[in-house]
């Protein structure tokens, strides 16, 4: 049977003649156009000729292939305009593994852009949340500097996303503000802008001179409005009254991280769902990641109805305002979710759902507010009874820190007694003799979360669980074979972040 073929027609008056059922097997838009509505041509005249071959051959190979950067785009867009589901998803793995690599200004520029088109364009800010979350806590100076040096054609979304991927960088963000006010004799709405949305107590606390120096000039402006000087007083009032509250809470720093005991309590004390939103507002409960144990205990063996479980994220959603608590990251979040689709799919649905929709939420999950941290090394003091866990760390208050001999970090001792298990942040100097780490008194251990990663095979594949708690014997049984492939400490860095939580 001779092969059926259909016209595509291009910008440039070009035709191609192309098998019918390459372009029908990869796209139910193609399909419609040539099976249900029986056309044999379709004109495709919004794409550069060499962008159609291209795409063409990427169905034809049914692989994307080594592609150079300036594909992407038009290769990315055929496959969303022509639903090709498959090309779609390879062209958001090469822009990811293309984060993941990211070093340089103009990779970073590149990334930036793609991902900024596919949110403002295409409307879809799954990429750029990929892009805040690998890119976060990288070094993004002269990216932060691409953009903040001249704002006049920078957009607000756009600003968002800036201060979310400056991390504590905030004297780049003060020094950008000076330049862009220099000249001035009013306030600019976008500089309006992006001062309201910072957190101008990490600024003064980090760099007090620099944040005076913000303030004094745009409250100096020769011709600011009186609306605008009394926005600035109040901005400068309330960044002190943030100031001294933030003092107020961080005079008793907490060194232990976690019990056995006082964790298997609280288990037994959140039999129900209501528990655990009662345990937060009670500041029983100061984590997302914590919640998430809990969920993973609960669920296991109780049920609870949809409407339980509605009421149960409206709840904790307030409750999470109230107390700004940890968020949990999104990245554990996913593996975990991940590591669930592989269990009894009955049990595991209703609590996959829950996970779902607290991924959904901005006050419960985050993609930059934590650092996660690989534990650096292990020493063990007396066996199956003490260890130091030692990470290197540089905490947004410390980056000044110009100590060569030693890096900045923490050491977390862990300590096995009669069944129960103790994680203590060492803050004695003694604890730290000839580790290659040193302490900065800003270091807490209320600010952290501890987890390790298992590996296991299922189905021929490797999976990934994450967690304190061995939660995976319980929900996937039938994988026997988990190796520990790392430790991990999960720091808030949300008050020292630029952006305002």
């Amino acid at each position: 049977m001779e092969e059926q073929t259909v016209l595509i027609k291009l910008n440039t008056e070009e035709q191609l003649t192309v098998p019918k059922e390459l372009l029908i097997s990869n796209s139910p838009v193609f399909k419609n156009l040539f099976v249900d509505l029986k056309f044999d041509e379709h004109v495709i005249d919004d794409f550069s000729p060499g962008s159609v071959k291209h795409f063409l051959t990427v169905l034809e190979n049914k692989s994307l292939g080594d592609i150079e950067d300036k594909m992407f785009r038009e290769l990315h867009k055929l496959g969303t305009a022509f639903e090709v589901d498959w090309l779609k998803k390879s062209c958001r793995d090469w822009l990811k593994k293309k984060m993941e690599s990211a070093s340089s200004q103009e990779d970073k520029i590149y990334l930036f852009e793609e991902c900024w088109f596919i949110a403002d364009k295409l409307k879809d800010e799954d990429v750029m949340n990929d892009l805040v979350s690998v890119m976060a806590h990288k070094n993004n100076s002269l990216l932060l500097s691409h953009y903040l040096s001249d704002m006049s054609n920078v957009k607000e979304a756009q600003i968002d996303v800036v201060m979310k991927l400056g991390g504590g960088e905030v004297e780049i963000f003060l020094n950008n503000i000076l330049h862009n006010l220099r000249g001035q004799k009013t306030l600019d709405s976008k500089l309006r802008y992006i001062l309201d949305n910072m957190n101008l107590a990490a600024c003064s606390e980090i760099n007090e001179e620099l944040y005076l120096e913000v303030m004094d000039t745009v409250s100096e402006l020769p011709e600011i409005s009186a609306n605008d000087l009394k926005w600035a007083y109040k901005l400068i009032t309330n960044t002190a009254r943030a100031v001294r509250s933030r003092k107020k809470d961080k005079i008793e720093r907490t060194t232990e991280l976690y019990e056995t005991r006082k964790y298997l309590g609280l288990f037994k004390n959140c039999r129900t769902v209501t528990d655990i939103t009662k345990a937060v507002s009670e500041d029983r409960v100061t984590s997302m990641f914590v919640v998430i144990d809990l969920l993973l205990e609960l669920l296991f063996s109780h049920t609870s109805t949809k409407e339980e479980l509605q009421f149960f994220i409206k709840t904790l959603t307030e409750a999470c305002v109230d107390k700004q608590i940890q968020k949990v990251s999104r990245q554990y979040l996913h593996t975990i979710i991940s590591g669930l689709r592989y269990s009894n799919p009955e049990q595991s649905k209703p609590l996959i759902t829950l996970l779902t929709e607290i991924d959904k939420s901005e006050e419960m999950c985050t993609y930059n507010e934590n650092v996660t941290i690989k534990r650096h090394k292990v020493i063990t003091i007396t066996k199956y009874k003490e260890y130091k866990h030692l990470y290197i760390f540089k905490h947004p208050l410390s980056v000044a820190c110009t100590k060569s001999d030693s890096k900045c970090g923490f050491i977390l001792k862990d300590s096995i007694q009669e069944y129960n298990r103790t994680y203590k942040l060492c803050t004695d100097k003694y604890e730290y003799k000839d580790t290659g780490i040193h302490l900065h008194n800003v270091i807490s251990a209320g600010d952290m979360y501890f987890y390790e990663t298992y590996t296991g095979k299922c189905e021929g594949k490797q999976i990934t669980v994450a967690g304190w708690w061995m939660w995976w014997e319980y929900w996937l049984p039938h994988i026997t074979d988990w190796k520990c492939t790392g430790g991990y400490v999960v720091y808030n860095v949300s008050d020292y972040l630029v952006a305002k939580r």
